[in-house]
C-alpha cells in the first residue's frame, strides 16, 4: 500500500506505534514511553544524508560548482578595470550576473531552467568510490552488478563509511561538489527551519512486541499538526503532545521489522513540507523506506531514504516555482523568483546547472516511453524523541494548514 504523507508548515510527525515495543517493566525489557503497546515520537533533528566534505574526500579534483558572478568575472568583460573600485566592480559583476541569469529568449533560468542548457561549471561528483551515507534502495550495487535494477537508470552506486555496498544517493552526486551543501554551508539547515515551527513529523509504531526482534510492527507517518515544543535553551522537548493532520494526503502507514534493534519498513510514498521565505513547498519522498535504530531510552535514529521527483526536488530547493501561500495560493512571481534568484547569487551556484544535473543522475521510476529516469535517490538522516500523538483535530497556530 503506498499512501502519500505531509509533512507541512507544521511539526511533522513519524508516530511509531509498537504494541509491547519496549516492554513496561524492567525485566520484560520495556520502556517509559509505551504506553498499550503503542509509541509516539516526534523528529527532533533532519537533514539530507550526504558525505564528509568534498575537501576529505576528493570527490572534487576539478574544483567545486560556481554561480552566475563567477561566470560573468571570467568573461573578458568581467574582468576589473583599471582605476575601477570595489564598489564599483562589485555593483558591474552584479549587473553583469544577471544579465547571464536570463536564456537567449529573456526567460529567466531559475525559473525557467529548460529555457538553459547543461553548464560546465556545475560540478558533480565524479570520483568512484566517494564514500557516502545512506542505504540500498533498489536491492543491488549497480556497480558490481554492471547493469541497473529493473525500473532505474544506470548508475554507480556509492559505498558506505563502514564498507557498506550499493548505497543509492545520487543527490550526493549532484551537490556534492556544491560549497552550500558542505558542513558549513547553508542548504543543509533543514533542523533550524523546522525548530522554528513552521513544519515537523511525526512517526507511530504499533503492535511490536519485542523491542529488539519483531518480525512485524504497523509504521505511521504524519504531518503534525503542532508546532515543535522547544525547552528554553532551543532543544526539542521529549514527551511533548502532538496531533496528527486530518488531511488525507498527509497520512500514511506501511509495514516493518525490528532486527537486533533496527527498524526496517516497506516502501511508502511519504511527502514532507518546506516553508522558505514565507512560502509554502513540498518534498515528495516515493518508495520511501526506514532503517533506523531504536534505543531504550526511545530515541529513533537513522536513515528515511527513497526517491524525490525531479522536477519536484528543483522546485522545494533551487527554483521555489509552486510555492504558495499559507492559504495554499500561489505565492507572487516577485516572492519566488526572488527566492530563487537570491539562493542562486548567496549559494553560488547556476539554476539550470542544478536541473540539467538532476535530470542526468535520475536514477528512480524509469519511464518505460522515454527510457529516463524521473527521481532522484534522496538520503535523509534523523532523529526523533518520545512524543504523545493523538489522532484529533487541533486549533494549533498551524490548524490552517489542515483546511487546504
Amino acid at each position: 500500500m503506498s499512501t502519500t504523507v505531509g509533512l507541512r508548515h507544521v511539526t511533522v510527525g513519524f508516530i511509531l506505534c509498537g504494541s509491547a515495543l519496549f516492554a513496561a517493566g524492567a525485566m520484560a525489557g520495556q520502556a517509559e514511553f509505551v504506553q498499550n503497546g503503542k509509541a509516539g515520537f516526534v523528529v527532533a533533528h533532519f537533514q539530507y544524508a550526504l558525505s564528509e566534505d568534498a575537501n576529505v574526500t576528493g570527490a572534487c579534483p576539478k574544483g567545486m560548482t560556481s554561480g552566475f558572478r563567477d561566470a560573468y568575472a571570467a568573461t573578458p568583460e568581467g574582468n576589473r578595470r583599471e582605476g575601477e573600485t570595489d564598489e564599483q566592480y562589485t555593483r558591474r559583476n552584479q549587473i553583469g550576473a544577471r544579465a547571464l541569469s536570463n536564456a537567449p529568449n529573456g526567460q529567466n533560468l531559475c525559473m525557467n531552467p529548460e529555457a538553459g542548457k547543461p553548464d560546465p561549471n556545475f560540478r558533480t561528483i565524479e570520483v568512484p568510490n566517494t564514500p557516502a551515507y545512506g542505504i540500498d534502495l533498489d536491492g543491488q550495487d549497480s556497480r558490481a552488478k554492471g547493469k541497473p535494477a529493473p525500473g532505474t537508470c544506470a548508475h554507480d552506486d556509492f559505498r558506505g563509511f563502514k564498507g557498506e555496498r550499493g548505497i543509492d544517493n545520487q543527490l550526493l552526486r549532484v551537490v556534492g561538489c556544491s560549497n552550500s551543501f558542505q558542513s558549513t554551508g547553508q542548504s543543509n539547515t533543514n533542523t533550524i527551519e523546522m525548530l522554528t515551527g513552521s513544519w515537523g513529523i511525526l512517526f507511530t509504531l504499533s503492535g511490536v512486541d519485542d523491542i529488539r526482534n519483531d518480525p512485524e510492527v504497523e509504521v505511521g507517518v504524519y504531518a503534525n499538526a503542532d508546532p515543535i515544543e522547544l525547552s528554553p535553551n532551543r532543544e526539542p522537548v521529549a514527551y511533548a503532545t502532538y496531533a496528527m493532520t486530518q488531511d488525507p494526503r498527509f497520512r500514511a502507514t506501511t509495514r516493518g521489522r525490528i532486527r537486533d534493534g533496527v527498524l526496517t519498513t516497506d516502501p511508502v510514498d511519504i511527502r514532507f513540507y518546506k516553508v522558505t521565505a514565507g512560502m509554502y513547498l513540498e518534498r515528495p519522498l516515493r518508495d520511501a523506506r526506514m532503517q533506523m535504530t531504536l534505543s531504550a531510552t526511545g530515541t529513533l535514529e537513522g536513515f528515511v531514504s527513497g526517491y524525490t521527483p525531479v522536477e519536484a526536488l528543483y522546485d522545494f530547493q533551487y527554483g521555489y516555482r509552486n510555492g504558495t501561500d499559507s492559504a495554499g495560493k500561489p505565492s507572487s512571481l516577485q516572492a519566488r523568483s526572488g527566492s530563487s534568484n537570491g539562493s542562486a547569487f548567496v549559494n553560488n551556484h547556476t539554476c539550470h546547472g542544478a536541473y540539467f544535473a538532476l535530470h542526468a543522475a535520475a536514477d528512480g521510476h524509469r519511464d518505460p516511453a522515454t527510457g529516463k529516469c524521473t527521481s532522484i535517490s534522496t538520503q535523509y538522516l534523523m532523529k526523533a524523541i518520545p512524543a504523545f500523538v493523538v489522532d484529533k483535530k487541533t486549533n494549533s497556530a498551524n490548524s490552517d494548514l489542515d483546511a487546504k
